[in-house]
């Protein structure tokens, strides 16, 4: 958890930057030993962001080991309630610090989980930016035919709270991971929602084809869209 270095408030917005899940698997199908991300697309990512209001919020476990923990928290269990609590008050922590009055959230892959459940919570989010993100743990596990997280929360069990919150979900066209079949399932959920848009990102995948977009991706606002009356 941390914001900017020198940093000093120059607004009453922040936006949390949220990670992935990391290293939580091996190739072998084996839990990691250590879920730190190897490949720090986060990092590249809030680089090119130039709002000065910025902080990246890691996952349990990540790039600290406490005594605490062990591979059940970033793997089964990383979408549980313990580890939205974890998260939810580190963020109520960062905003009290400093003072700050609204949200943003941005979350990757399954940071997006967190910030899409953790928003569900809370009155102060205004907006949520999702990169690759798995908007539906159950929903992508069926479709990848692997196995089930029995106890993880799932963003659309709280499609009410979250259908009048701004939310633009990018994913990239080349992500077997997080594809389009996804976004279009989360949708779903939110069939009569006029805050949530969903938008592709050529040549993008999983990992790659992000960090050199962002700056120009952050010019695409999340808000909601006005109704036209219809007159018969």
């Amino acid at each position: 958890m941390g914001m900017q270095p020198g940093f000093g408030k120059s607004s009453d917005i922040l936006r949390i930057y949220i990670e992935g899940d990391g290293k939580a698997w091996m190739r072998s199908g084996r839990p990691s030993s250590n879920p730190t991300p190897v490949n720090r697309l986060v990092h590249k990512i809030m680089i090119e962001d130039k709002k000065r209001d910025i902080a990246y919020l890691a996952r349990p476990c990540q790039f600290i080991m406490q005594p605490e923990c062990s591979p059940y928290i970033w793997t089964f269990g990383r979408y549980d309630q313990k580890v939205i609590d974890s998260m939810n008050e580190a963020i109520t922590t960062l905003k009290q610090q400093y003072d700050f009055k609204q949200l943003e959230l941005v979350g990757y892959s399954g940071g997006a989980t967190i910030a899409l459940i953790i928003t569900a919570k809370r009155n102060d989010v205004i907006s949520v930016r999702t990169i690759a993100g798995n908007l539906d743990p159950e929903f992508t596990n069926s479709f990848h035919k692997v196995s089930p997280m029995p106890t993880a929360l799932n963003p659309v069990s709280f499609a009410s709270s979250l259908k009048q919150v701004p939310q633009i979900h990018f994913y990239g066209q080349n992500d077997p991971i997080i594809p389009r079949e996804i976004s279009d399932h989360y949708l779903n959920f939110f069939a009569h929602s006029t805050c949530i848009q969903t938008e592709v990102v050529e040549k993008a995948s999983h990992h790659d084809g992000w960090a050199e977009k962002w700056a120009g991706l952050l010019t695409k606002e999340a808000q909601c869209k006005t109704q036209k009356a219809h007159i018969d």
